[in-house]
């Protein structure tokens, strides 16, 4: 055990992390820590026989035992819950990380200069007729640097494109749409898993085990020039079990209360079941889902900016301490709700990133976002320009000379802007630039003045 907490305390936390991702470390620290208890064990009971007096009276005997195994059980209590964590870090592992198909081999992405991750929340639920895709973000990973841009994808982009040549692309030449009725719900971003489903000879059989999530993962890669190298899907019904399981989360609310439910599946408002107060507070899971769902009095651009500030402020506030004292409800709660296809092999590269410290910056394709070939100069999500899509993505993760060195300006507001997204800043050369996370937050907690607008309200889109 000392030789544990030693190696803990001399350790860097980039070493730390990445022993904590190897299960072969965890096998051997899980029978080290079994050993050593057996030993200290065996250590007590013999120098309580050697040392015992031949004429020792029965209640001494009696009071020697209870602490022999008292000192015992002292011993067997810390080291054997050592080797139930290490265990069950093992067993998180190979459940969560077994290295589904459809991703990067991980030979192939320990050596490459970026990896993109699409980051999905699905909103299955008992209100709702199949899974929707209402979260939608890729981040891409420096793996030299490990700054990491968040592309904000809002889920009722209509049109959506698909790459030129494949099913979907031929029965969809003019982007993902119903002409019959051009604001059906089931025409946005976030139906495009339900309708590989519905309709599975126009999806693709792969990367992946599911056409859903192949769709989803073409058009979202070929409209903003990346290549997904793996998903990682949370199921938001069981989102709140996470956030009960790391004892909460605190978040600014902002100046007025956010609505809880409040939105029928058809689109119609009604009165909500309750509110969170406004200002800073510590959420519990069901509260830090309805911070992340909620858009009663607001939109999808002001909930996509505060899902955004959730992530950032469950990354900063959970210390590997109160993880480990919660490590078996999180284990619990992590396998039962998040899926990915991440190897084991490859997360050793990126913990030793998180050891360095992410540089976190966001895009998000709203109308916040600069776009100077529309006319009022803003990002449209019912006609994204696919080639204006893919040259932000690629000034973000690598930035033109001009623009890196270019001085920013405020973004002028515009009839579509919304101060609850995160948007971007124009710089000089009208281009996009990317915001922190805590930005993106400030911007979250402002009031909605009304000035957005969205595609499909009302039309079947799924309310909350």
């Amino acid at each position: 055990m000392g030789v544990g907490v030693l190696a803990a305390l001399t350790m860097s936390r980039r070493a730390l992390l990445e022993n904590a991702v190897s299960t072969t470390v965890l096998a051997v620290g899980a029978v080290v820590a079994l050993v050593a208890a057996i030993g200290w064990i065996a250590q007590i009971a013999r120098t309580y026989a050697l040392a015992r007096p031949r004429s020792m009276g029965t209640g001494r005997k009696v009071l020697g035992v209870t602490v022999a195994a008292a000192l015992c059980m002292a011993v067997a209590v810390p080291f054997g819950y050592a080797a139930d964590l290490a265990n069950s870090q093992r067993s998180l592992l190979n459940d969560l990380f077994g290295g589904g198909a459809g991703g990067t081999a991980a030979a192939e992405a320990i050596n490459k200069p970026r990896l993109n991750v699409l980051l999905l929340g699905s909103d299955a639920g008992p209100d709702r007729t199949g899974t929707r895709t209402d979260t939608m973000m890729l981040a891409s990973i420096d793996t030299r640097t490990g700054r990491t841009t968040i592309f904000g994808l809002p889920r009722n982009i209509q049109r959506a494109e698909f790459p030129p040549g494949s099913a979907m692309a031929e029965e969809f030449p003019d982007g993902f749409h119903d002409p019959s009725s051009p604001l059906s719900g089931d025409y946005l971003l976030n139906a495009v898993y339900a309708y590989a489903h519905n309709h599975p000879v126009l999806a693709p059989t792969g990367p992946t085990d599911d056409i859903g999530l192949n769709l989803l993962q073409s058009t979202i890669s070929y409209m903003t020039g990346l290549p997904i190298d793996y998903f990682l899907e949370v199921n938001m019904a069981g989102f709140s079990t996470l956030i009960d399981a790391v004892g909460g989360v605190t978040v600014d609310v902002g100046p007025v209360p956010l609505p809880i439910n409040g939105v029928t599946a058809d689109g119609r408002h009604v009165r909500p079941d309750g509110y969170i107060q406004p200002g800073i507070q510590t959420l519990n899971g069901e509260e830090a889902l309805w911070f992340a769902r909620s858009r009663r009095d607001g939109n999808d651009y002001q909930r996509m900016s505060r899902q955004r500030c959730l992530i950032q402020a469950v990354l900063d506030q959970q210390s590997p301490t109160a993880l480990l004292a919660n490590f078996q409800q999180v284990a619990q709660a992590t396998k039962d709700n998040v899926d990915t296809n991440i190897p084991q092999a490859v997360l050793p590269a990126l913990v030793s990133l998180a050891g360095e410290g992410f540089s976190l910056q966001s895009i998000s394709f709203d109308p916040n976002l600069p776009d100077p070939g529309e006319p009022d100069g803003r990002f449209d999500t019912s006609r994204p320009d696919v080639e204006y899509m893919q040259k932000v993505v690629q000034d973000a993760i690598d930035p033109p000379p001009a623009a890196a060195t270019a001085p920013t300006t405020e973004a002028a507001p515009g009839p579509a802007a919304t101060p609850g997204s995160s948007g971007s800043d124009e710089t000089t050369a009208g281009t996009a630039a990317p915001t922190s996370l805590a930005d993106s937050c400030a911007a979250a907690a402002a009031p909605v003045d009304g000035s957005g607008h969205e595609a499909g309200a009302g039309s079947g889109t799924g309310g909350n």
